[in-house]
């Protein structure tokens, strides 16, 4: 009874499952096999009691497991001694040992195994079945894969925004604060983040590293890119709740909202005039005789 209600929670044993590599869930689906199993077997198990019995459930598929892939290297026939194994040979994909197809090493871990299959062609070893995209860290996949679902954890403590991970709501927070830590060591410019940064160093040195398919324009991160690919679809989606004059982007909009903004939040550092978007700031430098640059205008927080 255990084993078949277990099967039906496949964020703990199949990796295919999205939550699979979320705590939280994870966590929730415990507490529901908990439920589901005193309910139906109408004993009264804790969830630390639960537990030890799903771990046995396992052992005892790691323990057929091995023994199925000793058969198979010594040439056997295969037949299991457990006398449950049709009802836990779904843990197979999920408890050891993994054996490797190209050089037959056993391997104690999923996340190991994946490492070692990807030496042998230099892949990255956790690659999203949603998009393709692969990472060196199976935490990294995780982070990724709750983008793809929403699920966050964490909030921004001023305005609720939720995020993946706390060095993302840190980051976050520079919105709030104005803090630019990273600064670039030919003209001085700041950002919030490295990846700002480096972004910002490719334009003194000229180096494109995304180019556009349909129209080949070129750019130096794939931010811009992205934001540069809704221009092709034209799809215009975005709303102003004030106006609703419709952008074919978030950032478009995030900037025409700006005009809606009361307080002007660029100040020329010059003359005083104030601006409520940055390209208006920019295009005034010009009575100046001068560029724009974090020298010569404040931000009005």
């Amino acid at each position: 009874m255990l084993a078949e209600i277990y099967k039906t929670l496949t964020c703990l044993w199949d990796e295919k499952e999205i939550s699979y590599r979320f705590k939280n869930r994870r966590e929730e689906a415990i507490k529901l096999l908990q439920l589901e199993f005193n309910e139906k077997s109408g004993l009264n198990l804790t969830q630390r009691e639960l537990e030890i019995e799903i771990t046995r459930l396992r052992r005892s598929c790691t323990y057929e497991k091995k023994r199925k892939i000793l058969c198979q290297r010594k040439n056997l026939a295969y037949l299991p001694i457990i006398s449950y194994h049709d009802h836990i040979r779904f843990l197979e994909v999920d408890v050891p040992p993994f054996y490797c197809p190209q050089c037959g090493k056993l391997l104690l871990g999923a996340d190991a195994y994946k490492v070692h299959v990807a030496s042998h062609d230099g892949s990255l070893p956790f690659r999203c079945d949603i998009c393709g995209h692969g990472f060196q860290l199976s935490c990294n996949l995780s982070v990724h894969l709750r983008r793809h679902v929403q699920d966050y954890t964490f909030k921004c403590e001023v305005c609720n925004k939720p995020c993946a991970t706390t060095s993302e709501v840190k980051i976050h927070m520079r919105t709030h604060t104005d803090e630019r830590p990273f600064v670039c060591d030919v003209c001085g410019h700041k950002t919030r983040t490295s990846s700002h940064l480096l972004s910002h160093s490719l334009r003194h040195q000229k180096r494109y590293r995304h180019r556009c398919k349909l129209c080949s324009k070129k750019f130096y991160d794939k931010g811009s890119l992205n934001e540069h690919m809704s221009v092709h679809r034209n799809v215009r989606d975005q709303i102003c709740n004030v106006c609703n004059k419709g952008f074919v982007s978030t950032k478009h909009l995030r900037q025409h909202m700006l005009i809606h903004n009361a307080e002007k939040r660029y100040l020329c550092k010059f003359c005083g005039k104030r601006f409520a978007q940055h390209a208006g700031l920019s295009g005034h430098m010009k009575s100046h005789g001068t560029k724009l640059t974090s020298n010569v205008y404040e931000l009005i927080r």
